[in-house]
């Protein structure tokens, strides 16, 4: 339930329609080719989480594999990516409700912030029920939607007169991504599952399926409804699947799913706020953050510290871009950070797993990538690319990353490891790479070991 609530977010209920609209047909595929991408780093969090049980998911991977430097490079944009999906989440919940009550944004934002980070500190178990009955009660309406559409509408007859459109498929498909980086909400969580090795790759896998055929089946229906009844031409994007509801089961779908993307931010906000502070805690722990992060309550055994630091950050984005940019402006600029932090931090777990095997080798128990080093190496091209199409978006939003990253990068140099010369600084860097060089030649001394054994090419 972490992990379908934090991939289906308010994406389902803006991107199926957007998508729909522009590629046609081609939209069935730009998900089925989104949702095999996610795949191929999901399989490799899979095996991942067969070998290394932490808090911290895809950073606890690369920090296994590169214990410094390179570490916390990828912690920190994890942290970043959550954070800021966080705020992301919070605002658009706060726009809905504004719009409905005329209240300021800013202090529904501010609520929902506030209100989740007392349910996580009370403990996993509570937060776990709230995104059970969240995401249960979302899965139900989008079920509602799709079953309404398969009876009342004539699929084949429609899906037959629309047109493929792959113009910007490439585009498309990064613009989808995202809406897929739930699966390493679910790694953050194997600490505190009772069987991590066993649960969270049935979990990672099942989460990436389910969520990818229901993409599907949404982006089908929102396109026989268009063929069929048209929409719209200033409708926004987010209306577009409230006008296919309303046609398909009248006045009151719309409201269905216009609560549904409520409760869907509020889902995808308490699956961003469990992940961030886990990770938090875990780099608290591997003293990549300041200690505070480690900090656990006595009583309910939760990161209290890094929850509640985690959501303060998120307010100060929240309250801070507010005299900065407009309202639109502020959604955009912080899914567009999200999205290249996740995009930039998938690349980097999915080479790690390369990194790993040719350390300790690939005779382990446990669940195994299939078509090894196939997968992985094609996630980290597809999630390398990704971030790049993502980075030419908006040069700007790709500045102030890059300035984050720095930021994050000199505090980690000069307060966490204190170093105080430029030769340590480089010793700290090459460490890393010259790790990774070591590993891959591992690797070729393992297979030439094998091949003398056996006598095998």
């Amino acid at each position: 339930m972490f992990g379908i609530g934090g991939m289906i977010g308010g994406g389902i209920f803006a991107l199926s329609g957007e998508i729909a609209l522009k590629a046609g047909l081609g939209a069935i595929l730009v998900f089925i080719i989104t949702g095999f991408i996610a795949l191929s780093s999901g399989l490799v969090y899979a095996e991942f989480s067969t070998r290394i049980v932490s808090s911290g998911g895809g950073y606890s991977f690369v920090y296994e594999t590169f214990p410094e430097f390179l570490g916390f490079v990828t912690g920190w944009w994890f942290f970043l990516a959550y954070t800021f999906a966080g705020a992301f989440y919070a605002e658009v919940f706060g726009k809905y409700l504004s719009v409905m009550t005329g209240v300021p944004y800013i202090i529904w934002s501010t609520v929902l912030a506030i209100m989740f980070a007392i349910i996580n500190f009370i403990g996993i178990k509570e937060s776990s029920i709230a995104e059970i009955v969240l995401t249960l009660f979302k899965l139900f309406l989008i079920a509602f939607f799709v079953l309404g559409g398969l009876l009342y509408l004539n699929i084949i007859e429609a899906l037959l007169k629309a047109e493929i459109r792959f113009s910007g498929a490439l585009l498309m498909i990064a613009t989808v991504f995202i809406a897929f980086e739930g699966f390493d909400v679910i790694a953050t969580l194997s600490s505190e599952m009772k069987n991590p090795t066993k649960d969270a790759p049935r979990a990672i896998i099942s989460s990436i399926l389910i969520v990818t055929s229901l993409y599907i089946l949404v982006v089908i229906i929102v396109l026989a409804t268009i063929i069929k009844y048209g929409i719209p031409s200033n409708a926004i994007p987010e209306e577009i699947i409230l006008y296919s509801a309303k046609y398909v089961i009248g006045a009151l779908g719309s409201t269905l799913l216009g609560a549904g993307a409520i409760i869907s931010t509020i889902s995808a906000y308490n699956a961003t706020l469990c992940a961030a502070s886990r990770v938090g805690l875990s780099m608290g722990e591997n003293r990549a953050l300041p200690r505070i992060f480690r900090l656990t309550h006595p009583k309910t055994r939760t990161p209290h510290a890094s929850i509640f630091l985690s959501t303060t950050i998120i307010l100060l984005l929240l309250i801070g871009s507010s005299f900065i940019f407009s309202a639109e402006e502020i959604s955009i600029v912080f899914s567009q950070l999200a999205s290249l932090a996740f995009a930039f931090s998938f690349a980097m777990v999915d080479f790690s797993l390369i990194i790993y095997r040719g350390i300790y080798g690939d005779n382990m128990n446990g669940f195994h990538v299939p078509l090894y080093p196939v997968i992985p190496l094609f996630g980290f091209m597809s999630a390398f690319i990704i971030g790049g199409i993502l980075a030419s978006l908006s040069i700007t939003v790709f500045l102030v990353f890059l300035l984050l990253t720095l930021f994050g990068i000199v505090f980690y140099l000069a307060i966490i490891r204190r170093a105080k010369s430029l030769e340590e600084v480089l010793r700290i860097i090459i460490n890393d790479f010259t790790r990774a060089k070591e590993a891959l030649s591992i690797r070729k001394l393992i297979k030439l070991e094998r091949e003398n054994k056996t006598g095998n090419p």
